[in-house]
């Protein structure tokens, strides 16, 4: 398989899983506002800063974040790469260039999805049509993941779709966490009762569509420790931090030839297995966080010398250097 070819199965399914759980996210957080007093809720920040992108945001709209601006800027902005919109043109794009190498069908989805995606984004903005416009976003993601898994050859190519898509999952599920639970208000600064802290943890479930998931498996009430450990370590939840990183290695070893980025993913898995989730602060779950977010970074980069030959972040750079 050509390492261009490779890198665009890669990329695409990057760019449907970040689509699909920005979506998430912003149903979630509606509804999170919805359930708490005013005053109380976290408002539309989180969502920026869980992507990553307040500089880019600060610069284009200011330093305030209401709910019209945050969520023009996560679904409609054309100039921010990470928004709804983008990331949906970047997967059909990238698609485009290998469509004879997966079934027609999931082509035709891909498609489809990116014409709903623009000619429906009006109604998506508004307060009335967003909650349906983003779940039947998620809803036509997922018939491409269906679709590709229930139909196309379980090849090299899929091998990279599935790499792709289970490094961006671990990645957002990490993202959620580190800046849900620095947002979580706890009772104890705040005067925030139980009940409250009991509906964000939900929140931060719901937004990796965990919840019941979560019921099933750990068989208690929601609380930090246990929905830390679930969505750290769990190795039957599919957007657990854990089970990403299994699915990692057994695609990798499938390939072969990539002793480097195999490496660096035993290792953060090794980190997550001996981590004891109930001895760590709040401070000391954000530093963990981050060392598992520049890992992800070095598995990316691990990937891409290995099996794309560095091609997509070499155009990145020269595309930086011409502007």
């Amino acid at each position: 398989m050509l390492a261009r070819v490779a890198g665009n199965m890669y990329w695409m399914a990057r760019y449907l899983e970040r689509a699909e759980d920005v979506a998430r996210l912003i149903n979630v957080n509606g509804n999170l506002m919805l359930d708490l007093p005013r005053g109380i809720a976290p408002g539309w920040r989180p969502l920026v800063m869980i992507m990553g992108a307040d500089a880019a945001f600060a610069e284009k709209y200011g330093d305030a974040a209401d709910e019209t601006k945050v969520l023009r800027f996560l679904m409609a902005d054309r100039d921010n790469p990470q928004s709804i919109l983008a990331t949906i043109a970047s997967a059909r794009e990238n698609a485009r260039t290998f469509r004879d190498a997966i079934p027609r069908e999931a082509w035709e989805e891909i498609n489809a999805l990116h014409h709903f995606t623009r000619d429906q984004l009006q109604s998506g903005l508004s307060k009335r049509g967003r909650f349906a416009y983003l779940k039947e976003i998620i809803r036509r993601s997922q018939t491409v993941t269906g679709l590709l898994a229930g139909c196309m050859n379980h090849d090299e190519g899929y091998a990279f779709i599935q790499i792709g898509r289970k490094l961006e999952r671990a990645d957002m599920t990490t993202r959620i966490l580190d800046v849900r639970t620095a947002s979580l208000l706890n009772r104890d600064v705040a005067g925030v009762a139980d009940s409250f802290d009991n509906i964000q943890w939900m929140s931060v479930l719901k937004s990796l569509t965990g919840y019941q998931m979560y019921r099933l498996e750990m068989q208690v009430r929601v609380q930090r420790d246990d929905v830390l450990r679930f969505l750290l370590q769990s190795r039957r939840f599919p957007r657990a931090v854990l089970r990403c990183l299994d699915e990692l290695i057994h695609r990798i070893d499938v390939l072969g030839g990539g002793e480097h980025p195999l490496r660096v993913v035993v290792r953060l898995q090794r980190a997550l297995g001996d981590l004891d989730v109930s001895t760590l602060t709040q401070q000391g779950l954000h530093e963990f966080i981050d060392s598992l977010q520049i890992g992800f970074a070095e598995a990316h980069a691990a990937l891409d010398d290995t099996y794309f030959l560095g091609l997509r972040d070499a155009e990145k750079e020269a595309e930086a250097t011409a502007a």
